[in-house]
């Protein structure tokens, strides 16, 4: 079994239509979604509906939370909060239902999923390097986890405490544990722009990140349309100084 494993859609619909169409050529035959489906980009009511038509396991991110929830912590930047409040006016009734009710975790079969640590996975927690990570690897139960939050493909295992970033095509090996970030399809923190998901291929205990071009013009192009902030358009295009300041301090935060 080839599954999709995709995070971190925000709302991007081009992206999210492009890493579909790629991982169907790629032989993929179920996705599974690890949050954070809405948020920044303008199109929350359809990627909502394409996820919950593509009848796989999903978990909820703080993005979904919030815009599904009837409040926003204090501690969401103003960027954020304006493009929550917008998502929230632009989803329907049923929709914030769906989101609200998302698991914060899920066991698929041998596998488990999570937006952001099996530690407290409702405070979601930020996992950036093998000393973080130790302490999701005490509430891990199974030999192989799948993650997003963090907008970064890497992966981390309990052979090493190293953060393996950028990494090509792995197979998983003896009897380690695995923590896999995916990638973010919508919103990439990278120098690399292209939307980004992995391949988990059961049968050969493979993982294989993927990155895909998308029209991004045309997603930058309804950010501005729809009013939402500039800089949400901008993360998509470049990574400018003050881009890059805010992923810093969102990440150490």
């Amino acid at each position: 079994m080839k599954y999709g494993i995709i995070s971190d859609i925000h709302a991007n619909l081009e992206a999210l239509t492009s890493v579909l169409k790629d991982a169907r050529s790629r032989g993929v035959n179920r996705f599974i979604c690890l949050g954070d489906i809405v948020g920044y980009n303008a199109n929350p009511a359809a990627c909502v509906d394409i996820i919950r038509g593509l009848n796989c396991a999903v978990v909820k991110g703080n993005h979904d939370a919030y815009a599904s929830g009837d409040e926003i912590p204090d501690a969401v930047n103003s960027r954020a909060r304006i493009s929550l409040e917008w998502t929230r006016e632009n989803l329907r009734p049923a929709q914030r239902e769906w989101l609200r009710n998302l698991p914060m975790t899920q066991r698929v079969g041998t596998m488990e999923i999570v937006h952001a640590s099996m530690y407290e996975p409702e405070n979601w927690h930020y996992v950036v390097n093998g000393i973080e990570a130790i302490l999701h690897f005490h509430f891990q139960k199974t030999r192989l986890c799948f993650f997003g939050h963090i907008h970064q493909q890497l992966y981390f295992s309990t052979e090493e405490r190293k953060t393996h970033r950028n990494f090509d095509k792995f197979s998983l090996e003896g009897d380690h544990q695995y923590f896999v970030n995916v990638g973010s399809v919508g919103q990439p923190r990278s120098d690399d722009k292209r939307a980004e998901y992995v391949i988990y291929d059961s049968a050969e205990q493979s993982i294989e990140p993927c990155k895909v071009e998308y029209d991004v013009e045309s997603a930058c192009r309804k950010i501005l349309e729809a009013g939402l902030p500039e800089h949400n358009a901008l993360r998509l295009q470049q990574l400018d100084a003050e881009v890059e300041k805010a992923m810093r301090e969102q990440i150490a935060g």
